[in-house]
């Protein structure tokens, strides 16, 4: 059943619904969100109440959020992306609760800030439901037919008929999956091919880019860990699929030069870590394309510094082999090799590889220019921030104003992941806490951090308030001349010296 909109329903079912909406509240992937607990609870109580007219954007960021009435929704976007997180969170939720019995499910649809509540009932019958329109529109009642709600009775059978991976049945949570068949055409010129490896379905990630279903393999086995936590990324699903064992990947491309991206996640060595074993040199395998090694002896958590921790190789320049194919071979040395996902980019003539983030932001944004800044990636420790209101002053009319309206703050470093080569790095800052009208009071001295760059200062006792000539003033500091780890990382730290650290933005481009 879905509310209509303005309609109240009876006390039992409301009962119902505040229970079901306290559990939600209470799951872990509300725990560590205020600010979206706040934005559910506060829709939920207001479709309940018959308000559901009255749950528009502006509404919304004026009560909830405590905006001006006359705010710009172009330049504060937290409605749309609080919404959108809630949505996210409400899926994980479900999903994780596919055992569980649910007598009403809360969802949140796409384009609407009006909550609709789904009651279960059985497969082999369809209930109704009196929803009692409120007195002061009309005193009819309307019964509503409810369909079955049989999506999570479908995902729940598909995880039944995974059956136990027999070479890795040791650890716990991990299931094999029927393998796809592989795709016959090859990759079109200038399109991008990114293959979530061991996975049935396709994906959608946080910037908006779509992951295909495992294919052009042969060999290996598909497994699956649903549960498993994830560190450095905000698309954690792309990490719970794998295939491992002894295989290769066959994949089509039309002549041309690319950029391979493959990606990791150490997630299958719970049985040896231990307070004396981080897990390193557990498992040690090989990658090689079209014959030729590019990882040899490969430890992905020692790579990644850690277990169940995203971890990402970057290779430029690859072409496909004189038959028209590219070649990935994995070959296990120590225990079974392993993929996560494959990313094959073509390269234009003449690119300059830019790689943009903005810090605390859940989604993809683009600024006036055109540029893509990703969502927050890459990052371990802090917390995101979004402001509801720019902490930008009126007197700096900066065209891209928005990118300082979310920050990340804390203790925290960044592992960006890039080819051998030599970058320019900017971090962009404004002071958004500290100063006469900001929430932090204080100024000049009130914070200070240290930025490191692959263990080598850049920024000692920073003082943004300072450097910037005051609060709400924005700020950049670029270095150049920077090389990845051996690892093939940029990996920036900000450690807080008095208050805490924080960045809005970081660009990296390569530097010809």
């Amino acid at each position: 059943m879905s509310d209509s909109e303005g309609a109240t329903v009876d006390e039992a079912r409301v009962q119902a619904i505040r229970a079901e909406l306290a559990r939600i509240l209470e799951s872990a992937s509300f725990r560590s969100s205020r600010r979206c607990s706040e934005f559910l609870k506060y829709v939920v109580e207001r479709t309940l109440g018959g308000r559901s007219a009255d749950l528009k954007e502006r509404s919304i960021g004026v009560e909830l959020f405590g905006l001006p009435p006359d705010f710009d929704t172009g330049q504060h976007a937290i409605v749309r992306v609080t919404a959108n997180e809630v949505r996210k969170k409400l899926a994980q939720y479900y999903l994780a609760e596919n055992s569980s019995p649910h007598s009403v499910r809360i969802d949140l649809p796409p384009g609407s800030y009006t909550a609709e509540f789904r009651w279960e009932t059985s497969t082999s019958e369809t209930a109704e439901l009196e929803v009692q329109s409120p007195p002061a529109t009309t005193g009819r009642r309307t019964r509503l037919l409810i369909a079955p709600v049989v999506g999570a009775l479908l995902i729940a059978g598909a995880y039944g008929v995974w059956r136990w991976q027999t070479a890795e049945s040791h650890i716990s949570g991990s299931k094999s999956v029927p393998d796809a068949r592989p795709a016959p055409f090859a990759v079109a010129p200038g399109r991008a091919l990114r293959i979530i490896a061991g996975s049935s379905e396709s994906y959608v990630d946080r910037n908006g880019r779509t992951w295909g279903a495992d294919r052009y393999f042969s060999g290996g086995t598909a497994l699956v860990r649903p549960s498993e936590k994830i560190l450095r990324t905000l698309d954690p699903d792309i990490y719970r699929h794998l295939r491992t064992g002894e295989f290769r990947y066959d994949i089509p491309l039309k002549p041309g030069s690319y950029e391979l991206r493959l990606h990791f996640a150490e997630t299958g060595l719970a049985d040896s870590i231990s307070a004396e074993s981080s897990g390193e040199g557990q498992r040690l395998f090989n990658v090689s394309v079209n014959g030729k090694p590019i990882l040899v002896a490969f430890d992905v958590v020692a790579d990644a510094a850690g277990a169940n921790t995203a971890d990402e190789r970057v290779f430029r320049d690859i072409s496909p082999a004189e038959d028209g194919f590219l070649h990935l071979s994995f070959s296990p040395m120590r225990g079974s090799a392993f993929v996560n996902a494959i990313e094959v980019l073509p390269i234009e003539p003449g690119h300059v590889f830019t790689f943009r983030i903005r810090a605390g932001w859940p989604t993809s944004w683009q600024d006036r220019a055109g540029g893509e800044w990703l969502a927050d990636s890459y990052f371990l420790g802090g917390n995101a921030l979004i402001r509801a209101k720019n902490p930008i002053h009126p007197q700096y009319s900066l065209t891209d104003a928005a990118l300082y309206a979310s920050e990340r703050w804390g203790h925290f470093s960044y592992a960006i992941p890039v080819a051998e080569g030599r970058y320019r790095v900017t971090l962009r800052f404004c002071e958004g806490h500290y100063g006469a009208s900001n929430p932090g009071g204080g100024g000049a001295g009130s914070r200070l951090f240290d930025v490191y760059c692959n263990g080598v200062a850049l920024l000692r006792n920073f003082d943004v308030f300072k450097e910037a000539g005051g609060e709400g003033r924005p700020l950049e500091r670029t270095f150049a001349g920077i090389r990845p780890t051996a690892q093939g990382k940029i990996v920036l730290m900000f450690v807080p010296v008095k208050g805490m650290a924080f960045v809005n933005g970081i660009e990296v481009v390569e530097e010809k």
